[in-house]
């Protein structure tokens, strides 16, 4: 391989890392505010969840809070949220639980919803969050 050729695929690859660290930031930034779904489980009437997600700018770990509004439970920490490529994890040992979800995103790349699995108690429930409407 020749010093043209080389130059070229470095070149290339590192144009590729920074276009993917651009893009997972710009996901990253697109969760700020509500995002709500309901459980549904068999044995429960449905339950509302919404996440609020925070995050200053691109070079932050988001954060957030949760709210449960059928158990008048609101403002409850979120330990962490990890985002990697389309994939997102929320964790919240207080309440033992864990969110498991994919981004879902629009052709312009913005982020419509998160489908995904809430874990509690070793029992996994789909729930998909969208964008909330409502005012708090």
């Amino acid at each position: 391989m020749n010093f043209k050729l080389k130059r070229h695929t470095l070149t290339l690859c590192f144009g590729m890392f920074i276009s993917a660290l651009l893009s997972i930031n710009a996901v990253a930034q697109d969760l700020n505010g509500r995002w709500q779904g309901s459980l549904v489980s068999a044995q429960y009437d449905p339950i509302t969840i919404v996440f609020n997600f925070q995050q200053a700018d691109s070079d932050t770990t988001p954060t957030g809070t949760l709210d449960i509004p059928s158990q008048f439970r609101t403002g409850l920490p979120i330990d962490s949220i990890r985002i990697r490529d389309q994939q997102i994890t929320v964790s919240m040992r207080s309440i033992q639980a864990e969110y498991y979800g994919t981004l879902v995103l629009a052709d312009n790349g913005d982020v419509v919803a998160i489908e995904g699995d809430w874990n509690q108690s070793g029992e996994y429930v789909p729930l998909r969050l969208e964008a909330a409407t409502d005012p708090q």
